[in-house]
């Protein structure tokens, strides 16, 4: 039985340059279709920033795992999981960030940003070429997940303090702000019990990944990823501007070359 392939978006399947899927990872993942491998997107994304990308109708994929594993989706789009978050963890979160004069964009319904956009804000927007919401309040609205903008190589600290969250800083100025106990692994997993399948392969470029790839058969780290992620990867491949995935998927004997046209 072949093994799930499941792909993270920016930086592994989607460059942070020019925002695009590159033409032999469009090439590759077609062919790995052809030969009957099931994909995945296993993003940080929210729902609503991930189909802006239009990679969800790019591919056949065969399930989405977006905000890190608080929200996943079948091949149809229709919702297998769903969580939010405590709103007192919301809270919590908030009071830290205003102490230190840092931004916070909550995912909700009707994304709102807690103050006007600093250099953090947009040098994240930069990097993944995001839309920054309007500015606006928590009064109490659902929440699926948070992001805060820091300094680049901020630890977050003392936002690991807050009962119930996981901090996962990014590889620009920002930081997830996600459930605890809930990764891209736990929603990698509803999948798998949907598509019947008891291994998966991860392809991924940062500290969001680590998680998904303690529990992958095999795993992928991008060669300009984050470099605690190379550490533990089972391969490092070229960078994604290299043909990165072509690279990896030839090396990992997914796919042959006389196949690749």
């Amino acid at each position: 039985m072949k093994p799930l392939l499941c792909f993270d978006v920016d930086g592994t399947l989607r460059d942070n340059v020019n925002h695009q899927v590159c033409l032999s990872t469009q090439k590759t993942l077609q062919l790995l279709k052809k030969k009957g491998y099931h994909m995945i997107i296993s993003s940080g994304r929210g729902l609503d920033s991930l189909t802006k990308t239009g990679l969800m109708d790019m591919f056949e994929w065969d399930g989405f795992v977006c905000n890190n594993g608080q929200r996943v989706l079948d091949a149809n789009k229709h919702e297998i999981f769903h969580a939010l978050m405590d709103p007192q963890a919301v809270l919590d979160v908030l009071d830290i960030a205003e102490k230190y004069h840092y931004a916070v964009t909550l995912k909700s319904t009707q994304r709102v940003i807690t103050k006007e956009p600093d250099a953090y804000v947009l040098q994240t927007q930069q990097y993944f070429q995001n839309q920054i919401p309007p500015v606006g309040t928590y009064h109490g609205q659902d929440v699926e997940a948070m992001i805060v903008y820091g300094p680049l190589g901020y630890d977050y600290a003392p936002f690991q303090k807050v009962k119930g969250v996981h901090v996962l800083p990014g590889e620009s100025t920002y930081a997830d702000i996600t459930i605890a106990g809930l990764s891209k692994a736990t929603g990698i997993q509803k999948l798998m019990h949907l598509l019947n399948l008891d291994e998966y392969i991860a392809f991924g470029d940062s500290l969001n990944d680590v998680d998904m790839f303690q529990h992958a058969s095999q795993s992928v780290a991008m060669g300009q990823g984050n470099e605690q992620l190379k550490s533990i990867a089972t391969f490092i491949t070229k960078p994604i501007d290299e043909d990165g995935i072509y690279y990896a998927c030839l090396q990992l004997g997914l796919i042959e070359e006389g196949e690749y046209e």
